[in-house]
């Protein structure tokens, strides 16, 4: 239980100080990724009937943003108040705030249509408290999507190269990501680096989410139709931002290899730097 209150701690100490940049320095807010989880978010809907939405480690709104025009209802938990703070709460449909551990929210049982966790499941000491909490307060039918999490096999490939060779800069940016991601925060941010890792603690400490192990955990809990997406391949961050190539040829080149790379799986999956999922309750 220590650690589990551990790992809470450090995440308030992180995220009250990143609370005033986290929209500009977070990648997750720029106009593709926001078109992304939107499109992923429009075909989990698609057919259905969406009243009531719940948003776990909600931050500064990011899914509450995306999800305002399709429900009627968003509830949204996170530990962090200085987060809290940041979210927009104009909006047609009510939203609720709730400064809370996700594991040990109270919530109404079988409420929502649809629960989101965006970037956040790493940053718990364990995931089954929040996901059994989820499932309970799902309606029959509804739906758990969680995406933007640490692939363990992308991690573990990255920690297993040889640390005195050179590579290219694409793989160099990465082995920096893992190595020297906690200096700077500290630097920035002013938060020590062993409270940064805390707040990380199942990218940091367990090395990321393997696909094998949420599966199990998901079908005990008692989610079917589990599904996987893997986003965010090795280089792809270059391939958009390429200044020699026109914009709009930039996103369609990397949406293709993203599709060449996605029929590949699961061969492929160490290449992809990110993990998510779709679950249903019966």
């Amino acid at each position: 239980m220590q650690n589990y209150e551990e790992a809470i701690d450090a995440n308030i100490v992180v995220h009250s100080a990143m609370a005033d940049k986290y929209n500009t320095v977070e990648p997750q807010f720029k106009p593709e990724s926001i078109a992304r989880v939107k499109k992923n978010i429009e075909l989990i809907i698609k057919g259905k009937k969406i009243n009531t939405a719940l948003d776990l480690g909600c931050g500064t709104g990011f899914m509450i943003d995306i999800l305002k025009p399709y429900v009627k209802e968003i509830t949204g938990v996170d530990v962090t108040q200085a987060m809290l703070d940041q979210v927009v709460l104009s909006s047609d449909c009510n939203i609720n705030l709730i400064k809370y551990d996700t594991g040990s929210v109270e919530l109404p049982s079988n409420y929502y249509d649809i629960a989101t966790a965006y970037s956040f499941l790493d940053h718990l000491y364990e995931m089954e408290p929040t996901l059994r909490n989820t499932y309970k307060c799902l309606k029959r039918g509804g739906i758990l999507y969680a995406d933007l999490c640490p692939n363990y096999y992308f991690w573990e490939s990255i920690k297993n190269l040889d640390k005195i060779q050179n590579y290219d800069s694409i793989i160099e940016r990465e082995i920096k990501a893992i190595n020297k991601k906690g200096e700077e925060i500290e630097e920035q941010f002013g938060v020590k680096k062993e409270i940064f890792i805390k707040a990380e603690h199942q990218k940091h400490i367990i090395g990321g989410l393997r696909e094998e192990s949420l599966n199990k955990l998901l079908k005990d809990i008692g989610f079917i139709n589990i599904s996987f997406l893997y986003h965010w391949y090795i280089g792809q961050a270059q391939l958009v931002n390429d200044q020699n190539i026109e914009r709009k040829s930039r996103i369609n080149n990397a949406n293709i290899m993203h599709q060449y790379l996605t029929k590949s799986l699961p061969l492929s999956r160490h290449l992809f730097k990110y993990i998510g999922f779709i679950a249903t309750k019966p």
